[in-house]
């Protein structure tokens, strides 16, 4: 599973896993609940913004991708984080919807550490969207919320809670289409689309590219599209991004303390590990 990298190779010898969680302990998923409700509030703020004519498009464009991408990296950060002492309901109901079929909060969590366990291989639900054409990728990225839902459904079946809380983001969805009517319906769907699209694109098929994944010390973007990441999306995201590789080893890990977990992971063969944390 490892693989050499440019300044060296991975040494998971050198920490246990013990000694990992130690080091870098992983956040409460409280830490992230206020992050997820904030953005998905400020996604939906832009889109009445837009519908009572106080925001322009090209402004709900930017900052409701933003939102909707911010509120995704939130909680996928809370699905890997000490799950001891969550008692946000609202975090656990609230979605930026992307779709009126769309799968609940526990089912979509569940697959994602699935994803984790069959890793690209035939039982990841996630292996359409890593497609080896970036193309193909990102149309199955394009339709993520169907083709979820129909993963699902196809292999655990469809109860009475999920199809009651499928009901319940459709009514939701279909309320936000009549308060914004065509004008508005056009723009939800554009602007969450994309946002939905993106974050699954970077982070079902950038990220697992051999140029980046598998990599200890991998390599930096571009600094233009880095520090238009950091606006965009948070540089935590970018950390996530970049050494994801890492948080697929130690996923319980935050992303913001990756870089200095590769630091003492990597290093010359037989060499003296770095030194900091």
């Amino acid at each position: 599973m490892a693989s050499i990298c440019p300044h060296g190779a991975l040494r998971p010898d050198r920490l246990t896993r013990r000694e990992v969680t130690a080091l870098y302990p992983a956040d409460r998923r409280v830490h992230y609940e206020p992050g997820m409700v904030g953005w998905a509030v400020a996604f939906y703020a832009c889109y009445a913004a837009f519908v009572l004519e106080l925001l322009p498009f090209w402004a709900f464009a930017l900052l409701g991708v933003s939102a909707f991408v911010r509120n995704q990296n939130r909680w996928h950060e809370a699905l890997h984080a000490d799950q001891r002492g969550s008692s946000w309901l609202v975090a656990q109901v609230l979605l930026a919807l992307p779709s009126p079929v769309y799968l609940g909060r526990r089912e979509l969590e569940e697959m994602h550490l699935l994803h984790h366990r069959e890793h690209d291989g035939v039982g990841d639900p996630d292996h359409r969207m890593m497609d080896p054409s970036a193309l193909r990728a990102a149309l199955w990225c394009f339709v993520q919320p169907e083709l979820s839902a129909a993963w699902w459904i196809r292999r655990r079946g469809l109860g009475v809670r999920l199809a009651t809380t499928m009901a319940v983001h459709a009514l939701v969805w279909a309320l936000l289409m009549w308060f914004g009517g065509w004008r508005g319906f056009v723009a939800y769907n554009v602007v969450a689309r994309i946002g939905n699209t993106a974050a699954w694109f970077v982070f079902a098929w950038l990220v697992h590219q051999p140029w980046l994944y598998g990599q200890v010390d991998p390599p930096e973007f571009p600094r233009p599209v880095r520090w238009l990441w950091y606006v965009l999306v948070g540089r935590e995201n970018y950390l996530g991004v970049r050494f994801h590789f890492m948080h697929h080893l130690y996923s319980a890990v935050p992303d913001r303390r990756l870089p200095a977990l590769a630091r003492r992971l990597a290093g010359p063969a037989g060499g003296s590990a770095p030194e900091g944390a």
